[in-house]
């Protein structure tokens, strides 16, 4: 008995449904293993083309510059050497470098702070984290931003103490508002001090 069309319709749709899952885990998959094998990789900047152009060259180019940061570093502890991107003239093209270890590439990560002039370095991520730390960045600069403009302006005024000009700042927001003031009134006590002359001078009249 042949299928109806809703039949074979249902089955179709099934059989897409786990092409698309198992598609799903293939790119998980993926992006797990790209990201293992990026995680002792570090990208160094500003090495110049004509100064290390070979795979030797550029070794040695990077040993002596992670040594000049005050880190011990052997050319064995360098697991794979490239530049990356398309060359161009009057441009230096970036070089991964895939470390041995990743407590090597944590110790270059604390020391980065004694490169040399010119030359920095950064971690080797994916292309989709790099563009959400891109777009994470551009967020953080505009809540920066918006903070800076909403910050109450907070005025100051000049004291002059022992001779020496102090400034001192004043907080508007703690300052009492003319609306709220509250008027204190106090008791007078010649009102009190009159009342007993006259009580007294009628209690001596009805005597």
């Amino acid at each position: 008995m042949e299928k109806t069309l809703d039949e074979k319709l249902k089955a179709i749709t099934e059989e897409n449904a786990q092409l698309k899952n198992k598609i799903s885990e293939l790119e998980l998959k993926l992006k797990f293993f790209d990201k293992d094998k990026r995680k002792n990789n570090l990208v160094f900047f500003g090495i110049e083309e004509g100064k290390a152009s070979t795979e030797t060259e550029l070794v040695d180019c990077i040993k002596d510059i992670v040594v000049e940061m005050g880190v011990h570093f052997e050319a064995f502890e360098i697991n794979n050497i490239y530049r990356i991107g398309k060359k161009e003239l009057d441009k230096n093209r970036p070089v991964v470098v895939s470390l041995t270890t990743k407590w090597k590439k944590h110790m270059i990560l604390r020391n980065r702070s004694n490169l040399q002039e010119g030359v920095y370095i950064k971690e080797d991520y994916p292309k989709e984290i790099i563009e959400k730390r891109k777009q994470l960045q551009l967020q953080v600069e505009e809540e920066k931003k918006k903070g800076i403009q909403r910050s109450p302006k907070i005025p100051s005024q000049k004291k002059v103490i022992a001779g020496n000009t102090q400034s001192t700042l004043t907080n508007l927001y703690n300052a009492p508002s003319k609306t709220t003031t509250k008027e204190i009134i106090r008791p007078n006590i010649m009102n009190y001090v009159e009342r007993g002359r006259s009580a007294s001078l009628s209690n001596l009249s009805k005597n």
